[in-house]
């Protein structure tokens, strides 16, 4: 309880004005408490995280459709606590009968799951059958008395195989014969972190992931016709690629614009694309402080790539893999690369964190660091918006190491917002911000629409798209317009500046936003972020008098939002107000009156845009006499 006191003197103290209201967990408390994180949004003085390196080796298999696996994985403790065991991720195990799921799996569906043939930890071997030092719980394997002091380190050798999803393939998984992508695909050290300790959330299907920062060492062995495209740069392409294509390779890795570096012709041709001397080749890639490792792999697939100078001396190497006949795909490379040039000038405004992004023509629409798994589309529009919207992702969750499986809207929010902008640039089909507003409304309001502070790993159904995707990105829509673009952009960088290489949490993101640009925004964040309600204004009265027109608007819901009013005159011309949701920053106000000049006759008034989010239209439209 003293505790407690203290920290309530403490943020009154360092934090004036920002954010008094909002209520913050115990273990929230603890952090600020102890130093890890600081009331104005930046890392704590004390700040730590651990994090792992991943030395393997992979066989792909495609005539068994299976992953065989060897590694060394050192596990760097810089936490100050003496860790007394290990959380390994086994995320195989979704498909395997009796593990929890968010999902109907029919029986062919199921997998043995990921099967550890050996296992031991700095030297001390771990049978799977120990019942009192191992703790088998689903997707997650507890390794249990073990002593790792504080700054010092565990190894951890392995040895295990599965058989790769084929039927229902769940982010990842085996397409046909000669096509496959490889995610989720090795034993995992669950993030320690100064909130929950050990993540003890199961991987169920539905929520993402949280992973620590990690270096990787990957050797990758797969039948000589293969090529494989994966996180990481490629160490040994003279190893696997026959000399034609490997100075298209190297000529791609400094041309503005996209060279074919595997082009049809070459797939027709007799001569191979890849190195034949022996059965199988063996790809290297490393990758240093990146959240995760995926890889695809294919035969007769087309491969373009480009470079982008983002910034002097910064580069980025844009490439596409796929199908002769996925022609969507003969744009990805360029749509991609116009995409990487737009968040690192436009919105966000920073550099694009890692040096390549590669889009492999899987299925679905997936991230991972420098990956992207997607589907052929037969509309371009949804080829641009796939390929847009997991491009982003590579700042949220990625760069800024968001817990994906408690706050989904930190990584989907931002990212569905982000894309908006984009999207409409590249391709003006669909108008994604209007599109995000309708899909809001959907659910806003309904019984089990759950505040988006409620932990996403909890939430089912429907309702996880509304919580994760389109709540969210109406919040942040809605936040940049009363913050103003340079405001707003200001605070986004700072927030991403402190954060990257990080873990943040959504009180990190609200108390940058407002330490960035002074000034305090709980009357904003409490109802968006901590409260269920949902969107509705309504014009309640109108009067005219001496030609000033003045409108009365209710604030009917709970949530604030922007008042938009269209007045059209008699004689058929329009005039317009707006007010930024900043108008309901006094929480005692539920209604305000917006006057306008006049010097004609108004025939109606409409409150409302497409791109502000109002679940009751009826009340919306007043026609003057």
């Amino acid at each position: 309880m003293k505790a407690i006191k203290f920290l309530v003197i403490l943020f009154l103290s360092i934090s004036a004005g920002y954010s008094q209201s909002l209520y913050i967990p115990l273990e929230f408390q603890d952090a600020y408490e102890e130093g890890t994180r600081s009331l104005d949004g930046k890392p704590g003085s004390e700040y730590w995280q651990n994090h792992s390196d991943y030395k393997l080796n992979v066989t792909l298999d495609p005539a068994n459709s299976e992953i065989i696996g060897s590694g060394t994985i050192t596990y760097h403790n810089t936490s100050p606590d003496t860790l007394d065991r290990i959380v390994l991720r086994l995320y195989q195990n979704l498909f395997k009968p009796g593990t929890m799921k968010d999902f109907q799996l029919e029986e062919k569906d199921f997998t043995e799951g990921m099967k550890i043939r050996s296992l031991s930890v700095n030297k001390r071997t771990y049978s799977l059958s120990g019942i009192d030092s191992v703790e088998d719980n689903g997707t997650n394997l507890i390794l249990k008395d073990i002593k790792i002091l504080p700054g010092k380190q565990a190894i951890i050798n392995v040895t295990w195989d599965f058989k790769i999803p084929r039927i229902k393939p769940v982010r990842m998984g085996q397409y046909d014969s000669t096509r496959f992508f490889i995610a989720y695909w090795y034993p995992q050290v669950a993030v320690y972190d100064d909130i929950d300790g050990w993540d003890m959330n199961e991987y169920t299907g539905q929520t993402e992931f949280y992973n620590d920062f990690n270096n990787f060492d990957v050797k990758i062995s797969v039948p000589n016709n293969f090529g494989v495209w994966a996180t990481g740069i490629l160490q040994n392409p003279s190893e696997v690629l026959t000399p034609a294509v490997l100075e298209k390779y190297n000529s791609a890795y400094s041309s503005a614009d996209v060279i074919n570096i595997v082009s049809p012709k070459d797939l027709h041709s007799e001569t191979p694309v890849y190195n034949n001397s022996s059965v199988e080749n063996l790809w290297y890639f490393t990758a240093s402080g990146v959240p995760d490792f995926t890889f695809g792999a294919a035969a007769d697939y087309l491969w373009d790539g480009k470079t982008l100078e983002i910034a002097p001396g910064k580069k980025v190497f844009v490439n596409s893999a796929y199908l002769e006949t996925s022609l969507d795909f003969y744009e990805v490379c360029e749509v991609t690369s116009k995409t990487v040039e737009m968040l690192s000038k436009d919105l966000p405004g920073i550099h694009f964190p890692y040096p390549k992004m590669t889009v492999f023509n899987g299925r679905g629409g997936m991230e991972s660091p420098m990956m992207v798994n997607m589907g052929s589309n037969s509309e371009r529009i949804w080829m641009v918006h796939t390929t847009v919207h997991e491009t982003v992702h590579s700042y949220f969750p990625f760069a800024m190491g968001i817990n994906e499986r408690k706050y989904a809207w930190m990584d989907e929010g931002f990212t569905q917002m982000i894309s908006e902008y984009i999207q409409y640039e590249l391709d003006k089909t669909i108008d994604f911000r209007t599109r995000n507003v309708k899909r809001y409304l959907d659910y806003a309001g309904q019984f089990d629409e759950v505040p988006m502070m409620y932990p996403s790993f909890l939430i089912r159904s429907d309702m996880y798209g509304s919580h994760a995707y389109f709540r969210p990105a109406n919040a942040l829509n809605i936040l940049k317009d009363f913050m103003g673009e340079v405001q707003f952009k200001k605070a986004l960088q700072e927030y991403m500046k402190r954060w990257q290489g990080r873990h943040p949490t959504p009180y990190d993101f609200f108390f940058t936003f407002e330490d960035a640009v002074d000034d305090e925004y709980s009357w904003f964040y409490q109802p968006w972020f901590f409260s269920q309600g949902y969107p509705d204004l309504a014009i309640d009265s109108v009067s005219v008098k001496d030609e000033i027109l003045n409108i009365q608007i209710t604030k009917e819901g709970a949530l604030p939002v922007p008042v938009a009013l269209t007045v059209k005159f008699k004689d058929g011309s329009v005039k317009r107000s707006y007010r930024s949701a900043a108008v309901w920053k006094s929480e005692d106000e539920d209604n305000v009156w917006i006057e306008m000049e006049i010097d004609r006759k108004p025939a109606s008034i409409e409150l409302g845009s497409q791109y502000i989010p109002d679940v009751d239209s009826t009340n919306n439209l007043w026609h003057i006499k």
